[in-house]
């Protein structure tokens, strides 16, 4: 999507007094293993390439690493051109046979390919830019641009490759309010042809943005490759299909839109798709629902998507003023879980759909204002054995006067997302934008993938300090499997991220009962990896997990739910969460069970939580932002029943900046010492005493437990008091960080009235 430049511009200026700072990459919530650059925004990656044994990071800063660990930065790539546009999403490619003309006998040519935002009008168009330098540090701006003319203010995000099929250019790019990737062709990046048109399928609430394009080998077999495409959908979404590529067009195959189009091989039982020309054993009253299921939308209806099959529960027959009602036939209630889709209007008990057991309503839920249907479940399973109906309600006359729904399903796992019906690539918050590396050396058969770590509902308010951003995420190895569900991509972080760890820390067998401090492992710093895995009594009401960064009540929980046969992470507590309204939540994703065990890979990293679940079947990436200087705890916990926590092993990782870890926490230097402070309590003024004999300035801060300075004083020892007013502050705990002869002491405190 955006790299926003006017965002990049401000945020170097505003960063400008602390470059020194950012240039050791130790400021709050900096990631330490995690790509990000010295100062500004980053976004999506762009121009993931690996040439003459370099990766090539872009967005469009630039950045290159030998390992896709340690990184160098290197300066603002992109040269010549104007001020009337903003560099947006793209790709870069190695023009090996200099098709594009920009090079000489002697020149290896790479190639950007970008979207160009007009700053004036918003239209997009799509330009290039040429590289012949030592490892592509500059690149040069086409006077002809753009190559692909437009006058549309939806069409970005190009993704560039070489298509040995037909030996020319391929561009994937999106109409993100369409929800359509098209395909075009060229033979030497200057002229372009479009070939074709795919989408929408799958799911459409928000605008496709940054497509990609590529093969993998199914089930590991380099004989049998499948073409996946792949876009990310706005705010935070990114999802899949997998099928063929011609050259010219791509085509979901048979497996993929039967788990698409029909849910083939949803877990649990069916109790109705509505795909039939009348309710059947359903009984109506009022106009509503008209005499059958819909068609998909009715006269003078938003477009209606998310529903499997050709037909759906719709009351908008008549417009939102018809009301009415559609009540199933009686059932038992045999399963934990009951799950469905459902979209239209947000009226509580208005527009809904109501269990009722005994004639009484027990379960309910309504649409949330979208034409849109998504994933919805509930826990039934303290009726299992009862007589139950379904009810489906409109009453409602106004705006957004309808509800509909489809496959409604039993089931012993609970989907519950509130997503729409896809193939997800993550199920986390935060990782979007997600593009491949392609391999010019070709000489490694991985297919490694990575995404921009933030979300667009609240990537602006983003409390970092080195340009408002976060960072990229870990690079991943993903694979192709064959499933129930058809065609899956599993992930896992790269091998290459085991160099960072250090002194192994391994347990096996500890039972583990409530919740219990993990004394065994203890890192100094939220800079760690582990592996673990959890005996689990399936369908009880047992939870098992790990509470990450711990302090008092603050806490980054990361848990499975034995009965909803769910993963789940809850950060509503996780430290600073009240920067934005959408950031504090809790996130489910249903996982398959492999032998009654769970297994967590998981990375902390400052300020990210990034989760492999049972060998990368699904994977959840969250932002956090615990407090830096006493959330970094972790406990275990097995809620309701005991367990087993068969096997963890415990790393705390290397800093790939630095030789010694520097990670913005106060205590990341060995020097770090106590001071002593008083009164305290204290409700004026704090005293502390310096150490004797120094001839240096010292710094003084007052820091609250978000880490923002609230006040700041030097001393100078000898002449100024070694004191500070604090008769302004808000009762509570604070902390008082002295810098002195380069020894940083630090003590907490409280402000009473």
């Amino acid at each position: 999507m955006k790299n926003i430049f006017v965002t990049l511009l401000i945020g170097v200026l505003f960063s400008f007094s602390l470059i020194v700072k950012a240039q050791d990459y130790s400021e709050q919530y900096r990631p330490q293993f995690h790509f990000s650059p010295k100062s500004g925004w980053i976004g999506d990656p762009d121009g993931t390439i690996k040439f003459d044994s370099l990766y090539h990071l872009f967005w469009w800063g630039h950045a290159v690493s030998e390992d896709l660990v340690y990184w160098k930065e290197y300066p603002w790539p992109m040269q010549g051109g104007n001020s009337s546009f903003d560099y947006y999403t793209g790709s870069v490619v190695v023009d090996t046979a200099n098709t594009a003309g920009f090079g000489t006998g002697d020149d290896t040519v790479a190639v950007a390919i970008y979207t160009m935002h007009n700053r004036t009008t918003n239209i997009e168009t799509q330009g290039i830019s040429s590289s012949t330098s030592p490892d592509f540090k500059y690149f040069n701006y086409y006077n002809d641009n753009p190559v692909i003319p437009s006058t549309s203010t939806d069409f970005r995000d190009p993704s560039v490759f070489w298509d040995t099929q037909l030996d020319r250019w391929a561009m994937a790019i999106t109409r993100p309010g369409e929800h359509r990737i098209e395909i075009y062709s060229s033979p030497d990046l200057k002229n372009w042809t479009k070939q074709s048109s795919f989408g929408p399928l799958g799911a459409r609430t928000g605008a496709w943005e940054v497509p990609d394009l590529f093969q993998l080998p199914l089930d590991g077999n380099p004989e049998n490759k499948k073409w996946v495409m792949i876009c990310g959908m706005g705010p935070n979404r990114g999802q899949y299909w997998v099928g063929d590529f011609d050259g010219s067009t791509f085509t979901p195959d048979g497996t993929t839109l039967a788990y698409l189009k029909n849910g083939t091989g949803i877990n649990g039982e069916l109790f109705t798709d509505f795909e039939a020309s009348d309710y059947g054993t359903w009984t109506t009253e009022g106009t509503a629902f008209g005499t059958g299921p819909a068609n998909g939308s009715l006269s003078g209806q938003m477009d209606v998507s998310g529903y499997l099959g050709d037909y759906l529960v719709n009351s908008f027959n008549g417009g939102d003023a018809a009301t009415g009602k559609l009540t199933s036939p009686e059932f038992m209630v045999s399963k934990n879980f009951i799950n469905f889709l459902i979209a239209g209007g947000n009226h509580n008990n208005l527009t809904c759909i109501n269990l009722l057991v005994n004639g009484e309503v027990v379960r309910t839920a309504t649409g949330d204002n979208s034409e849109q249907l998504k994933w919805f479940g509930w826990d039934v399973s303290e009726y299992i054995g009862q007589t139950a109906v379904l009810q489906i309600i409109d009453n409602f006359s106004g705006s957004w006067g309808h509800i509909n729904i489809d496959h409604i399903m039993f089931s012993d796992i609970l989907t519950d997302h509130r997503y729409e019906h896809a193939y997800w690539i993550d199920y986390g918050p935060d990782f979007y934008a997600v593009r491949t590396y392609r391999n010019y050396d070709a000489d490694d058969d991985r297919t490694i993938w990575l995404g921009w770590m933030n979300n667009w509902d609240y990537a602006n308010s983003i409390p970092t300090s080195w340009g408002g951003s976060t960072a990229e995420s870990l690079p991943r190895e993903i694979q192709l499997v064959s499933t129930l569900q058809g065609y899956k991509i599993t992930q896992k972080p790269i091998e290459e991220l085991k160099k960072l760890r250090k002194e192994e820390v391994v347990l096996t067998n500890k039972t583990v009962e409530g919740t219990t401090v993990l004394t065994e492992f203890k890192p100094l710093k939220n800079t760690y990896e582990f592996e673990a895995v959890y005996e689990v009594n399936p369908g009880s009401d047992q939870k098992v997990g790990f509470n990450l960064c711990v302090s008092d009540a603050n806490k980054m929980v990361l848990g499975y739910d034995a009965k909803t046969s769910n993963v789940f992470i809850d950060r509503t507590q996780s430290g600073y969460v009240s920067f934005n309204s959408k950031f504090p939540r809790v996130i489910n994703a249903p996982v398959q069970l492999k032998e009654n065990k769970i297994s967590f890979h998981v990375f902390v990293d400052q300020l990210s939580l990034e989760v492999f679940v049972n060998d990368g079947d699904v994977v959840l990436t969250s932002l956090m932002f615990p407090n830096p200087y006493f959330q970094k705890g972790i406990e275990l916990f097995s809620i309701n029943e005991s367990s087993v926590l068969q096997s963890f092993n415990g790393w705390e990782l290397n800093s790939i900046w630095e030789e010694e870890l520097g990670t913005g926490i106060l205590d990341r230097r060995e020097n770090i010492k106590s001071i002593d402070v008083y009164p305290n309590p204290a409700n004026q003024k704090i005293h502390f005493t310096l150490n004797a004999g120094t001839s240096r300035t010292a710094t003084a801060k007052v820091i609250n437990l978000l880490g923002q300075t609230l006040k700041e004083k030097i001393i100078f020892p000898g002449i100024s008091s070694s004191e500070i007013d604090i008769s302004d502050l808000k009762t509570g705990h604070y902390i008082l960080y002295v810098l002195n002869d380069n020894q940083i002491s630090t003590q907490q405190f409280i402000k009473v009235n």
